[in-house]
C-alpha cells in the first residue's frame, strides 16, 4: 500500500490533487484544508490511505500523521466511509472534531453533508474513548515530526517508525541523537 507521496502538485481539482512523482501522476482525495494549503507546481508531502475495494482503488491524502490516524478512526465506524470521513475533516479542524467527540457533543457532525443525526451519535459513542489515547499518541512536537519524515525519507514503514519513536528514551534532547537511536533498534 501507498503510505505516503512527496511530489509536485501537478493539478488542484474539487476534490483532489493530482501529485507528480517521477513522470506519474497520482490522484489523491483530500480535505478542504489540503486542498486549500496546496499550490500548483510546488512540492507537498502527504500521508496517505490507500483504499481499495473490488471496484475501487483510492488515495486519500492528509498533510499530518495526526490527520491521518483521526481518517482512520473515522472510517473504522460502520456507516462512515472514506468520503464521509473527508467531509467531517473538511467541516473543522481535527483538532475541534477530536474535541467535540470527546465532549461528546455531535454538533459539529450534524453539519456535514452525508451524515445523519444517528451517524454522528454514533461516531461520538464508538470514538470517545479511542480518541483520549490516540490524541496523545498522534499528536506529534515538530521535532517528532522531523524525526518521523527523516525516518520515512529512508524508506522504513510507518508502523516500524511510530514503534521506533515510541521507545525513545526522555534524555535524548536533539533531533539527530533521536535518529540515531531509533535507527539503532529498528536495525535490530
Amino acid at each position: 500500500m501507498i503510505a505516503s507521496l512527496r511530489g509536485k502538485v501537478a493539478q488542484k481539482r474539487q476534490d483532489s490533487l493530482i501529485v507528480e512523482m517521477n513522470g506519474v501522476g497520482y490522484k489523491v482525495i483530500c480535505p478542504v484544508s489540503v486542498l486549500e494549503s496546496a499550490k500548483v507546481g510546488e512540492k507537498i508531502f502527504l500521508n496517505t490511505y490507500t483504499h481499495v475495494r473490488e471496484d475501487v482503488l483510492a488515495l486519500y491524502g492528509f498533510l499530518t500523521a495526526d490527520d491521518l490516524a483521526l481518517f482512520e478512526l473515522l472510517i473504522s465506524v460502520s456507516g462512515v466511509g472514506p468520503k464521509a470521513a473527508v467531509n467531517i475533516l473538511s467541516a473543522a479542524s481535527s483538532d475541534k472534531i477530536r474535541s467535540s467527540i470527546q465532549k461528546q457533543d455531535p454538533g459539529i457532525l450534524y453539519s456535514v453533508s452525508g451524515i445523519g443525526k444517528k451517524t454522528a451519535e454514533k461516531i461520538v459513542v464508538e470514538l470517545k474513548n479511542k480518541l483520549g489515547a490516540t490524541s496523545e499518541l498522534f499528536s506529534l512536537s515538530s521535532e517528532t515530526e522531523d524525526l518521523h519524515q527523516a525516518l520515512s525519507d529512508l524508506g522504513f514503514k510507518p508502523n516500524e517508525i511510530n514503534a521506533a519513536i515510541s521507545n525513545l528514551p526522555e534524555d535524548l534532547e536533539t533531533t539527530e541523537e533521536k535518529l540515531k537511536f531509533a535507527l539503532k533498534e529498528m536495525r535490530k
